[in-house]
């Protein structure tokens, strides 16, 4: 497989993980998850008649009571579950490989210990010992070899492109295996993440698989789900990582994360995690405790490039040196928000962290235009050159009461430096048509990035006709730098992701903006080492306690 075709199979993964896992980014539409109608919801009588049983063995409604919600899960098997805030309490359940760190690291989980050959083409893998199934039955590298063949068979499941590198699988032994893959990625640990199903429940036809009662690894256990209303769990004794303090846990089903937030604000569920802005409206009293964790949901102002107006790089820097990001952040989304001149999140290991985000310099921004032949006019006060002043549309969805309000604020500021810009505010599936189709001049939006580090989908040439460089942005030496940054190695990734992050300061294809911040709230009862992490709220949940 050449390299332009890894750079394509690697921007599908990358794009799927956005589009599944929020339904945010660039399309600009809202956070809503799928499944929210009874006639989607899982009512399977076989997890309902087994569940039942299960509690009459083993529920006291004297042991201390956790309260979370989700969405009406479509299915409770978590190889085929999209739905953001059911993945989070499914992996309660079901225990991933590896656990992605705030940094974009991996550490272990059910997995050990690691190492990768020198090619970056073969991984071994070393999992926990004595690891068990919550029916008792050893969890081993069989299992594993199992869920990822499952992933690779499963037509549409938000893991199946992390495995589409892997060439072949090896168990080595009970608790060792031997992954082989097409060629060297940079971002191979990362596809480590994935929950492990046991083969000797799931090992069925793919219909009967998602009504089967869940069986996992994890902290918790499933004791039964009532349609529409709740799923109740409770704690798993025998969890390798020492038994819950919190013995049961109850999660209302709800229609959507503002319903979330209302319950929470009432005081009928204990914890949620949320990515709304105003958040810090629901814990204005004591009665909370909130962990706010940098997301990876990057914004910013694409630029067509078509136009002979963006094409210049010192002007795209103006345009950046006359915005004041961190007055937006502090208006609009009361500081939660990180400024950032790059797509790669200020806390990633693999952040340049010598290179400062450029301050707010009006005169600097002034000086480049000059520089490039923009004068002031003395009549209409705007900056022109040739005759022509500098004037362009911004397109926003109407729908993203954030962004309306940020292009507004652009506006304002662009015309303290003599740009004329328009906002142009439509729908969103117009919204969706127009940059698709290239019909703007400049655009709001944002990408929900993987946590594998790969810009390709946006920055690369071979993505302007057939992916989602809808910017047009295209440069060569900015090419090979994204070559180099999908094939690094453990040993030289971060010198590489130096480098390109570098040269795209330089170039600034993009007027980077923010990284949304999100934030986990829980109710003061909840004590002990509550440790969130962005992918897995409930980490270490098995810490928690409840006075």
């Amino acid at each position: 497989m050449g390299i332009k075709e890894a750079i394509m199979n690697e921007k599908k993964y990358k794009l799927l993980a956005i589009l599944l896992s929020l339904c945010i980014g660039i399309m600009g539409c809202t956070s809503q998850e799928v499944g929210g109608s009874k006639t989607n919801e899982v009512t399977s009588p076989e997890i309902k008649e087994q569940g039942d049983e299960m509690k009459k063995q083993t529920v006291s409604e004297k042991d201390p009571l956790l309260k979370l919600s989700m969405q009406a899960p479509v299915s409770l098997n978590p190889l085929y579950t999209a739905q953001k805030s059911v993945q989070q309490i499914l992996y309660l359940i079901f225990n991933p490989l590896v656990n992605i760190e705030e940094d974009g690291r991996i550490s272990g989980n059910l997995a050990s210990s690691w190492s990768i050959n020198e090619t970056n083409t073969a991984l071994t893998l070393t999992l926990n010992q004595g690891l068990r199934w919550q029916d008792g039955e050893p969890l081993t590298s069989e299992d594993v070899l199992f869920t990822i063949h499952q992933i690779q068979s499963i037509q549409e499941t938000p893991y199946k492109l992390a495995v589409e590198n892997i060439a072949s699988v090896e168990k080595v032994d009970d608790t060792t295996l031997k992954i082989n893959y097409k060629q060297s990625f940079s971002g191979i640990l990362q596809t480590l993440f994935f929950p492990i199903i046991p083969k000797h429940i799931y090992d069925v036809p793919d219909n009967n698989s998602l009504s089967i009662t869940p069986i996992g690894s994890g902290p918790y256990k499933f004791v039964t789900l009532t349609p529409s209303k709740k799923l109740e769990l409770e704690a798993n004794p025998s969890y390798f990582k020492g038994r819950p303090s919190i013995q049961r846990i109850e999660v209302m089903i709800v229609p959507d994360e503002a319903s979330s937030l209302h319950a929470y604000k009432q005081g009928l569920i204990d914890a949620i995690f949320t990515e709304v802005t105003e958040w810090g409206k629901y814990v204005k009293d004591k009665t909370s405790t909130s962990y706010e964790m940098l997301s990876n949901i990057y914004e910013f102002m694409g630029m067509n490039m078509k136009l002979l107006m963006f094409q210049n790089p010192n002007v795209r820097k103006a345009l950046l040196y006359a915005l004041d990001r961190e007055k937006m952040i502090n208006l609009y989304y009361l500081d939660h928000a990180v400024v950032t001149d790059t797509p790669i999140r200020p806390n990633s290991y693999l952040a340049d962290k010598s290179l400062v985000p450029c301050d707010y310099d009006k005169e600097k921004a002034k000086f480049l235009f000059a520089q490039e032949g923009y004068e002031k006019d003395a009549t209409t006060g705007l900056l022109s050159k040739n005759g022509i002043p500098f004037s362009f549309s911004l397109l926003v969805n109407i729908e993203n009461e954030d962004r309306m309000k940020i292009a507004e604020e652009i506006k304002r500021q662009y015309k303290e430096i003599g740009i004329d810009m328009h906002i142009e505010a439509v729908d969103k599936e117009t919204y969706l048509s127009k940059i698709e189709t290239k019909q703007f001049d400049a655009f709001l939006g944002g990408w929900q990035l993987s946590y594998i580090e790969d810009l390709s989908f946006a920055l690369h040439s071979s993505m302007i006709t057939s992916g989602e460089n809808y910017v047009s942005f295209n440069d060569t030496k900015m090419d090979e730098v994204l070559r180099q940054a999908f094939l690094a190695t453990e040993s030289s990734k971060i010198g590489i992701y130096s480098d390109l992050q570098k040269y795209f300061v330089e170039q600034t294809p993009y007027i980077s903006l923010y990284f949304k911040k999100n934030v986990f709230i829980t109710h003061k009862k909840i004590k002990g080492p509550v440790q969130p992490l962005p992918l897995q709220v409930f980490a270490n949940i098995e810490k928690w306690m409840i006075e």
